[in-house]
């Protein structure tokens, strides 16, 4: 009984092998032949064209997008450094004009009027009415400081906070002076931003219009800080008859 099963697996078995083999199929990785025709050969040529085409136009754009991408990174590193420019200029040129607040090295210097220091009480207490008019100190006075101050090398000066700008004017009004059309009084408190030894250097030597102030008895204080802070303009710059080309 067992040989008649195993005859008939053989059988079954060897069928199955004939049918695989008359089908040309095979175990193996053997890839299956296809056979084209004339025609068939031609459209298959012409789709296999089109796809190479298709991949090379789309590399061809990829490259493309992709220097696009770079130019952009490049023109956006360019326009920040721009703007980043234009803000330093901008940034100086308010500076410049006097329209911001800055700080810095520098000088304050102290004027007042001869006998100002004197206390109420001293025998020296009469001596406003009595002193000359060189005594005082006069607009002129406060032009000649300003001058020596921009000749020093001064970035910016102010008079008791009234910042000094190309269009300042500074003159008498009475017991004050008027700076940017604001009365000012005594003491004067003048601070000027730059080098804080040259400044006082030239302020200081013979020939200044301080030691002339001194010569009048007009009391005279010069000190030196590593930071001095000078506040913004506060009024409109104007230029009625000035226009560019």
């Amino acid at each position: 009984m067992k040989n008649n099963e195993a005859s008939i697996f053989i059988f079954i078995a060897s069928v199955f092998l004939g049918v695989l083999i008359s089908s040309n199929m095979s175990f193996g990785n053997k890839q299956k032949r296809v056979y084209l025709n004339s025609k068939q050969y031609e459209d298959a040529f012409r789709k296999r064209s089109k796809l190479l085409n298709d991949v090379n136009g789309l590399n061809e754009q990829y490259f493309a997008l992709k220097n696009d991408i770079k130019d952009f990174k490049k023109t956006s590193k360019d326009f920040d450094s721009t703007r980043k420019q234009i803000q330093d200029e901008l940034t100086l040129d308010k500076m410049e004009l006097g329209t911001i607040d800055v700080n810095g090295q520098g000088v304050e210097i102290i004027l007042d009027d001869s006998g100002n220091q004197f206390a109420a009480s001293s025998k020296y207490s009469d001596f406003r009415q009595q002193r000359g008019i060189y005594q005082v100190i006069h607009d002129f006075d406060m032009r000649a400081v300003i001058n020596d101050l921009r000749c020093a090398g001064a970035e910016a000066i102010s008079i008791n906070d009234q910042r000094i700008t190309s269009n300042t004017e500074i003159y008498c009004n009475a017991e004050f002076l008027l700076v940017n059309g604001v009365k000012v009084a005594t003491p004067f408190d003048i601070k000027a931003i730059g080098d804080k030894a040259r400044l006082k250097s030239y302020m200081m030597s013979n020939g200044r219009h301080l030691k002339i102030l001194e010569g009048r008895s007009i009391y005279v204080s010069l000190k030196v800080f590593n930071s001095i802070k000078i506040p913004a303009y506060g009024g409109e710059l104007r230029h009625s008859n000035v226009k560019s080309k």
